[in-house]
């Protein structure tokens, strides 16, 4: 193999994702030198879980957060040890849940022809690679049973169960652990809870997938509920990227036999009673399915899930020294479907993104997961559309996660809002207005904010401020008007890219100090036939803005505008 040097409080609606963060400490010496080569003098707020998932490893919990210091929990039985014995397992029985896939072990046709990308697959540099976050979390964390597995508990039972996706995690996340220092009680942790994902494992036609011992009805509205047993290609795509990295540290081949049969599942098509990773619906778009059911087209088509498993795609690409074509096939297949999609179907412009193509549910903790998503998009494919659709998603609603800072507002701001945000999750926030309050502002001056988001119906962004005789009171965010001090949401780039104009453009560019404060400006040319790095964007003084990096405006802010665009390479077959 060569060297890749080269490179979820499930509440009342959907399954949510945390960050397993954990009590993060800091990278060995040097680390952070090696992920960001450049610096802008411009301070940064404390990073943010959009800014972590980029790179970063979630897991799915149930009830609440399970963040910090580890639940010890017993280990769960199974239900279906026995694949055989499952509800539907056998092709002859009679079907009384005719929705949920089932482990029918006999042999399966392979997966349809769908459309592909012109793009190809890039390597991507070791500490850049997904769930790769540059953190060192000690373990254990989060919910675990008494072997040190990950597990999760259900609020709706309260019973505890093996989780997949979130086994799958929790051992991306240790083996990042174990990347950074060298500690082998993290490549254990790693191990044993990719081992409780083998030992469940159901077989069909030689295809490995991961299976659900509990009932899961996604919204809690009674539509396209899951019977156990149940699979998820996600939890195949996380799963996959697993075993490939153990079989990296280890070079044992029990890893890369299991990488092999994991993929395979992606390989079958769907045969109206078993279970699927993948499908390919009417228009030709391949869908790797997080929570696949029959009829196929009530299969969710969760945008989130879908990426995650095109991250376990490229880590079998990586695997077979970037040269597997059924996986090349596969990647390429789904980036297409994201190349489709992205705008026109999970895209809500002006507010959040939506979750999944069926039931079409709001993706509120999501829509900055989808933005990072994007993000590593353009790291795999090195195709800076997905830096522009990022940057949309962001503009159609910032980061909305409860977060603390610093406001600065001028006299320009001149009325304050009470709006309906006191509910815990920004799903049940409807942020409309319930009083407005006239103000009157002589000078620039600043209070602390504690929240951020957006009136709804094409409505302002806007900040909550936490401090002074305007606390609790909303106002406007806005370069004109209010923003934050520091720079917040923040997309990185890997490669550099380019940005050009087209005809020579006059444009301002400003310098940062490390407190935040616009201390120096200059209007500049940039002139036609030049490119101007850049590695990051942000919101900075209320705007989304370029940081430049190289050349003559190297560490320069460069607020975004229509007529500087990034660069593509050609081929962009969607348009």
């Amino acid at each position: 193999m060569r060297a890749r040097g080269l490179g979820k409080q499930l509440g009342v609606g959907a399954l949510l994702l945390v960050l397993l963060a954990g009590p993060a400490v800091a990278a060995p010496s040097g680390e952070e030198a090696a992920r960001d080569t450049g610096t802008v003098s411009l301070r940064t707020a404390p990073a943010t879980d959009a800014e972590a998932d980029l790179q970063g490893v979630e897991g799915l919990t149930g009830g609440v957060a399970e963040l910090g210091p580890a639940v010890v929990e017993q280990v769960p039985a199974r239900l279906y040890p026995d694949p055989a014995a499952a509800p539907g397992a056998d092709a002859g029985d009679p079907v009384t849940d005719s929705t949920t896939p089932r482990p029918i072990d006999v042999p399966r046709q392979p997966i349809g022809r769908f459309e592909e990308s012109t793009r190809q697959p890039q390597p991507i540099a070791a500490g850049f690679q997904p769930y790769q976050s540059g953190k060192v979390n000690p373990v254990p964390f989060g919910r675990v049973d008494t072997t040190g597995v990950r597990v999760f508990k259900a609020d709706w039972d309260g019973k505890v169960y093996d989780h997949p996706i979130a086994q799958a995690q929790y051992a991306l996340n240790t083996l990042e652990s174990y990347r950074l220092t060298g500690d082998p009680v993290y490549l254990d942790v790693a191990v044993r809870n990719a081992q409780r994902i083998i030992d469940r494992r159901h077989v069909v036609d030689g295809a490995w997938y991961f299976p659900y011992d509990f009932t899961f009805d996604l919204h809690r509205n009674g539509r396209g509920v899951l019977t156990p047993p149940w699979a998820s290609g996600m939890a195949s795509g996380q799963a996959l990227s697993t075993f490939v990295r153990l079989h990296e540290v280890t070079g044992q081949q029990k890893w890369r036999d299991a990488a092999d049969a994991t993929f395979a599942a992606f390989l079958q098509a769907p045969d109206g009673r078993g279970y699927f990773s993948s499908w390919v619906d009417a228009q030709g778009l391949l869908w790797l399915e997080e929570y696949s059911r029959y009829p196929v087209t009530d299969s969710e088509r969760v945008l989130n899930g879908h990426m995650w498993s095109m991250y376990g795609i490229w880590d079998y690409w990586m695997m077979n020294d970037y040269a597997q074509a059924d996986a090349e096939r596969l990647w390429r297949g789904a980036l297409y479907t994201v190349e489709r999609t992205g705008m026109s179907i999970f895209r809500n412009r002006n507010w959040y993104s939506l979750y999944s193509a069926w039931q079409r549910y709001l993706a509120h903790t999501y829509h900055v997961h989808h933005q990072q998503q994007f993000l590593m998009l353009y790291r795999m494919s090195h195709d800076s559309v997905w830096i522009s659709r990022a940057g949309v998603y962001r503009e159609d609603h910032r980061t909305p996660n409860n977060t603390t800072g610093f406001a600065v507002i001028s006299p320009r701001t001149t009325v304050a809002y009470r709006l309906d945000d006191s509910a815990q999750h920004p799903k049940d926030r409807t942020m409309r207005v319930l009083e407005t309050r006239s103000l009157s502002i002589t000078r620039t001056t600043g209070a602390a904010y504690d929240r951020r988001g957006r009136m709804p119906d094409g409505g302002p962004h806007v900040l909550r401020l936490s401090a002074g005789y305007l606390q609790g009171w909303w106002v406007v965010e806005d370069h004109r008007k209010a923003w934050s001090k520091t720079m917040v949401d923040i997309h990185s780039y890997l490669p550099d890219a380019k940005l050009y104009v087209d005809a020579p453009t006059r444009l301002a560019i400003y310098r940062f100090d490390t407190a935040g404060n616009n201390v120096e400006g200059k209007l500049v040319t940039l002139q036609p036939g030049t490119f101007y790095g850049t590695h990051r964007s942000a919101t900075v003084e209320g705007r989304p803005s370029w940081l430049l990096r190289g050349g003559a405006y190297d560490g320069w802010v460069l607020p975004q505008q229509a007529t500087v665009k990034v660069h593509r390479n050609p081929g962009w077959r969607v348009g």
